[in-house]
Order: C-alpha cells, then sequence, then structure tokens
C-alpha cells in the first residue's frame, strides 16, 4: 500500500467513525481534514465531489462489516451460522471503535437520504440494505434447505422479520443500557426463530 492508498484509507477509516456518531448527509470535507489533520486540498484529491466520498465511505464501511460480521458468522450448522450472523450485528459499531455512542452509519444514511430521490447516495443505501436482506434471506434458505427452520413461511419474510427486529435494536438500544439492549435483541431473535423451527 503506497502513500496515497494509506492517506485514503485513513479518511474512511475516521470518515466511518464520523458517520457512526452523527451521520453522513452532513460531513463535509473540512470536517474530515480536520479529523485527518490534512489540508482541504489533501481530502479532495482523493475523490471526485462530496457524493463520491459519501458513497467510498459507506463501501468503506461494509468491507468492515464483512470483515466483522460476516466473515466470522460463518458456521456449518446453518441455523447456529444465522443466530452467530445476528449476534454479531446486534452492536458491530460499538464492538469495533471501542465507543458506546456511536449506531450503524448505514442505517443512519438510509434515514438520512430517504427523501432525497435524486442522490446517487441514496440509490446505493439502498442496493447496500437489499445485498443484506438478500444475504439473510439465503442463510434462512439454507436453513429450511437443511430442515433447521420450516418451509412455511417463505425465507424472503423472516429475513425481512430478523431485518426489523435489527432496526428497533438500532434506534432503541440508546434508551437502554447497552448490555440489556444486547440481551434483549438475542433474545428476540431466538423466540422469532424458535417459531419457525421444526418439533422434534
Amino acid at each position: 500500500m503506497n502513500k496515497g492508498e494509506r492517506t485514503r484509507t485513513e479518511i474512511l477509516k475516521q470518515s466511518i467513525i464520523y458517520s457512526s456518531q452523527y451521520g453522513l448527509a452532513d460531513i463535509t470535507i473540512g470536517t474530515i481534514s480536520k479529523l485527518c489533520k490534512l489540508s482541504r486540498t489533501g481530502v479532495i484529491s482523493h475523490f471526485e465531489n462530496k457524493e463520491d466520498m459519501q458513497i467510498a465511505i459507506l463501501q468503506f464501511g461494509e468491507d468492515l462489516f464483512q470483515q466483522r460480521v460476516i466473515k466470522p458468522a460463518w458456521c456449518e450448522d446453518p441455523l447456529e451460522h444465522l443466530i452467530t450472523l445476528l449476534e454479531n450485528w446486534a452492536d458491530w459499531t460499538t464492538d469495533m471503535f471501542n465507543e458506546h455512542h456511536v449506531s450503524c452509519p448505514f442505517i443512519k444514511a438510509v434515514v438520512e437520504f430517504q427523501n432525497r430521490p435524486e442522490s446517487k447516495v441514496r440509490t446505493f443505501t439502498i442496493d447496500q440494505q437489499n445485498r443484506l436482506i438478500n444475504y439473510i434471506s439465503h442463510r434462512v434458505e439454507r436453513c429450511i434447505e437443511k430442515n433447521r427452520l420450516k418451509p412455511s413461511v417463505a425465507s424472503n419474510v423472516i429475513a425481512y422479520e430478523l431485518y426489523s427486529l435489527y432496526l428497533g435494536h438500532a434506534i432503541t438500544q440508546h434508551t437502554t443500557v447497552i448490555k440489556s439492549a444486547d440481551g434483549m435483541f438475542k433474545n428476540s431473535v431466538a423466540r422469532l426463530l424458535k417459531q419457525y423451527q421444526p418439533a422434534h
């Protein structure tokens, strides 16, 4: 990795942390230049414009999500795989940044850009979340194929329910003790999945 690549990586790292705290919509070249102790020109040289920078931040965050949530969740048992995936997801930003005043930057971005139909960032956030929901749906399908979940409900419906649980957790976790919120989320996931498991 050359100096330019290292600088770009540091910019994106500081930006995803900032976005996890304050959101993506109002992030500026000036904000990032201060965080990274660079000139505005030093930041601008790595991106075509603000939208390009915001999309690069989200892509960088997705790469981190893959490393911290998706890959470590792999398990031969499909149901354990699904449960571990959701447990890793529960509070991944807090664990990764060792900071309790952060939350999922992707959810923040979806909310911030939902009423900006012409925004390329909005399009990217929607595609990003759809990729995640599809991934969860595929994990549910694998559970059904291996008889770990019943085929009575479509996999995309169960994925939607699990995703909705996470949305609620992401928003309400800061209204209570973090560890309590994590426990409640995990218990809610377990109860939801239990109703779809075949009787033994």
